[in-house]
């Protein structure tokens, strides 16, 4: 999809830093080091569709062009959390573990903020860069790897997922995994974005509606939907998780914000939702729903061209944005029950903040 000239700046800025990025990178001993299915970059296959490189079980790409939409998304999600990486009550953390790290934003800004942490970031990519902090390291690893994960057991103070919709087949095996390896009294934290609510700001655009909706089919029928059920503070609370917290923020979209930075936001993720409108569909539409790499790429453009056009109206763009929620629930420690039942998880230690901050300890 090419760039309006109105968009393309931001996000040229971002794609050159994110071409910095060497995709195939040296072998060293950390990549097999504590790893659930370690492999290296020589040995996972990438496929290429309509000049789009992926992995080969996640809908989305891994190219330079990715990287540069994610690196954007990193900062704009700093932004909208007023500059907290974490929201859980983290004191002094020894180990954390970033699972689906990316290009590794988050894990070496969590490295520079903890330098007596430990911090290890996983993907199925190695598109993380190599100048990095020495408390962080980065390895390539399969989260849903049949033989489960094999991290030691009650050793990390942070479980992190971000972005992470549609990577799973099932959420709950990797929950129950997550759950093995905090340590007791630690953390998990789980942050995606709400993309259900996009259709709902047009009404009178059966397109949009019709788009989505197909777009949601074909991550089902790949076996990752692209839904947000994983951020329902019951399925942390089903594999042992208690005193689950719910943050929810809204970041803009467009012109429509009064406030400065606010608008600049809101410019940004504009640029983030045109380019992964494409990124998203075109593997899961071309292997799905066989439909041709062009028919993706022309039905894309469409969907881009009415968000854009909503985004950039000051008057009917008011409002326009999209939730992102965080989810953090604590491990058990001492003589508490490994996994509670439903009442004594939920009960009065299920607080949702909407726009606001967690309350210290949980």
């Amino acid at each position: 999809m090419d760039d309006d000239e109105d968009l393309g700046e931001d996000l040229v800025r971002y794609r050159v830093q994110a071409a910095r990025t060497l995709f195939h990178q040296p072998r060293s001993e950390s990549d097999t080091l504590n790893s659930t299915q370690s492999l290296y970059d020589t040995d996972i296959e990438y496929l290429t569709i309509h000049e789009r490189r992926y992995c080969e079980n996640y809908s989305m790409p891994n190219d330079d062009a990715e990287q540069g939409r994610l690196q954007m998304l990193h900062d704009i999600f700093l932004d909208v959390m007023g500059g907290r990486l974490s929201m859980a009550p983290l004191q002094s953390p020894k180990k954390i573990l970033d699972i689906g790290t990316g290009t590794g934003e988050w894990a070496i800004a969590m490295a520079e903020l903890y330098p007596y942490a430990d911090v290890t970031g996983t993907d199925i990519a190695k598109i993380q860069p190599t100048s990095v902090p020495c408390n962080v390291d980065f390895q390539i690893d399969d989260a849903e790897y049949d033989g489960g994960w094999t991290w030691t057991a009650n050793s990390f103070d942070l479980v992190h997922f971000r972005n992470m919709i549609g990577a799973f087949a099932d959420w709950s095996q990797v929950y129950k995994e997550a759950y093995k390896a905090i340590r007791p009294g630690g953390f998990i934290e789980v942050m995606d974005l709400e993309i259900a609510t996009l259709p709902d700001y047009f009404p009178d655009d059966p397109m949009v509606v019709r788009w989505f909706n197909t777009f949601v089919e074909a991550t089902r029928l790949a076996g990752r939907p692209m839904t947000t059920d994983h951020l329902d503070p019951q399925a942390l609370a089903a594999a042992g998780f208690t005193n689950i917290s719910v943050v929810t923020k809204t970041i803009p979209c467009g012109v429509w914000p009064c406030e400065s930075q606010s608008k600049r936001t809101g410019m940004h993720f504009l640029s983030v939702i045109y380019d992964g409108i494409e990124a998203a569909c075109l593997k899961v539409f071309v292997e799905q729903l066989r439909w041709e790499p062009e028919e993706v790429t022309k039905l894309c453009k469409e969907v881009a061209k009415a968000i854009r056009a909503l985004a950039q109206d000051q008057r009917r763009s008011q409002g326009f944005g999209m939730d992102v929620k965080v989810l953090v629930g604590r491990k058990p420690s001492g003589n508490e029950l490994e996994v509670p039942d439903d009442k004594s998880t939920m009960g009065d230690s299920m607080r949702t903040i909407r726009n606001g901050n967690l309350p210290n300890g949980s």
